[in-house]
């Protein structure tokens, strides 16, 4: 009646698992937050300093330090849900204050009612996004790391998640390629502006399946510490601290992070100014998208049969050495070829998207059992500050190299010749840049230390300990 399905109580490697419906009221929220993903990593930066007028080292200087206030965001929002305490749960009120937020947000960065922009207009809408995303993403994220479920269970529940994701990236490409068709620049006003519409539209709706449609796990205690602000900010630090699989999984997915936002904040630049296919840059990410959502199923399915953390390991390295063995010794500027370097990379790469969150899972079980207090909110809201972190690699660093190295797209959209010595420095970057960070990420991964059937047994014991505290 509930959407969920027991399995057999002999066995304590059977869990109750997360059945089809509230695996897909579940993981439905997603899909809008993947529409965000393609214009806030590439083609937010490139329509302020092409369109709006703003330099691109002040774009990449403040794309990158709004990454940074997550620092502060992520913990307090994580930490503080887990203490929250009311007639809706632990997450629902956190996830409803972040919609209105994001949907201000949305319309000043996606449909800004200004031809040009200042910095401070582009600061405080970017702020607006990120808040909204960071009330939203960590209950949500926190939400779907309680729910039981053996490895494999939360490999296939939040796989699907992510797929629902990468299918709401995908969408998100068709934007460009959508205005590339009809006359319009591909990430000019017309682009971003059908992209923001369906965030205001479709964001309230998912949100509303999950939180009329799911269940929140049952907390098993408070923490003693209590609800302050002081103590949750505390409750960062100690979680990560007392928990050495969950570093582990931060710290790779952290670099793999790096690397992949890298190549994801250039492309754009790389597809025009290198190859001279700003018009395949919609093409190549709507292909990759169609190839990663349908490799999905395999992924999760191989989840089952071997150990999750070796199979990122391997997708990670083999889809950093695709990418630079096909733009270093291919010819790449034709279509079809970049299309046949692109295509197999997003299928190995899509197993990191799909099964970290399974391996954080694990690690977030991990430190629940051990401590006995319900801290899924701060550890995840870990996770994403770490993603932040190395998102704003990228706009802090490589922007600004660029820039340095005189590449500026602005004089190119103006008639101009782009400084050699610039093409060059965006050359390198996309080429090689990347893959030495992948494979670090991937090398620690390999070394998390919880296998399938410890995880099944650290699940089982949790999932006891939550039963008598609802008992209770």
């Amino acid at each position: 009646m509930n959407g969920r399905r027991p399995l057999s109580e002999g066995k304590s490697a059977q869990r109750e698992q997360p059945g089809i419906a509230v695996a897909t009221s579940y993981g439905l929220l997603q899909f809008p937050l993947g529409l965000l993903i393609p214009p806030l990593t590439s083609m937010i930066p490139g329509f302020f300093a092409e369109t709006m007028g703003m330099p691109l080292a002040v774009v990449g200087t403040i794309s990158g330090l709004m990454r940074f206030y997550h620092v502060v965001s992520d913990p307090l929002c994580g930490a503080l849900s887990d203490r929250t305490r009311t007639r809706w749960g632990r997450r629902r009120p956190w996830i409803a204050a972040g919609l209105a937020v994001l949907m201000i947000g949305v319309w000043l960065t996606f449909m800004p009612p200004v031809r040009t922009a200042s910095p401070a207009y582009f600061a405080v809408a970017l702020l607006l996004v990120y808040s909204g995303c960071s009330l939203i993403q960590i209950p949500y994220y926190a939400w779907g790391a309680e729910l039981p479920g053996t490895p494999f269970g939360k490999a296939r529940m939040l796989g699907l998640r992510e797929v629902l994701g990468v299918i709401g990236l995908m969408l998100s490409a068709m934007a460009p390629l959508a205005a590339s068709t009809l006359g319009f620049k591909s990430n000019g006003r017309e682009a971003l502006s059908m992209l923001g519409v369906s965030v205001l539209v479709v964001t309230p709706l998912m949100a509303a399946l999950l939180m009329f449609g799911v269940r929140e796990a049952p907390a098993t205690r408070e923490d003693a510490g209590g609800r302050s602000v002081g103590r949750a900010l505390l409750d960062f630090w100690t979680a990560l601290k007392s928990n050495r699989p969950f570093r582990i999984e931060l710290a790779g997915a952290f670099i793999i992070n790096i690397g992949l936002l890298l190549w994801q904040s250039i492309s754009y630049f790389y597809l025009s100014h290198v190859l001279h296919q700003e018009k395949m840059f919609g093409v190549v990410a709507l292909a990759a998208g169609v190839c990663a959502v349908a490799s999905a199923p395999l992924w999760i399915y191989l989840s089952k049969r071997f150990e999750v953390h070796r199979l990122i390991a391997v997708a990670t390295i083999a889809g950093a050495a695709i990418h630079v063995l096909g733009f270093s010794l291919l010819p790449i500027e034709h279509p079809l070829v970049l299309l046949a370097v692109e295509i197999p990379q997003s299928i190995v790469l899509v197993a990191p998207l799909l099964l970290s969150p399974a391996i954080q899972a694990m690690a977030i079980d991990y430190g629940t059992l051990n401590s006995g207090v319900d801290r899924a909110g701060t550890y995840v809201s870990l996770t994403q500050l770490a993603s932040g972190v190395a998102s704003a690699f990228p706009f802090l660093i490589v922007f600004p190299l660029l820039a340095w190295a005189g590449f500026n797209p602005a004089v190119a959209k103006a008639g101009g010749a782009i400084d050699p010595q610039g093409l060059a420095a965006l050359k390198m970057l996309g080429v090689y840049g990347a893959a030495p960070v992948q494979i670090i990420g991937a090398l620690l991964y390999a070394a998390f230390p919880i296998n399938k059937a410890e995880a099944v047994r650290i699940g089982s014991a949790l999932a006891e300990m939550r039963g008598q505290a609802d008992a209770r």
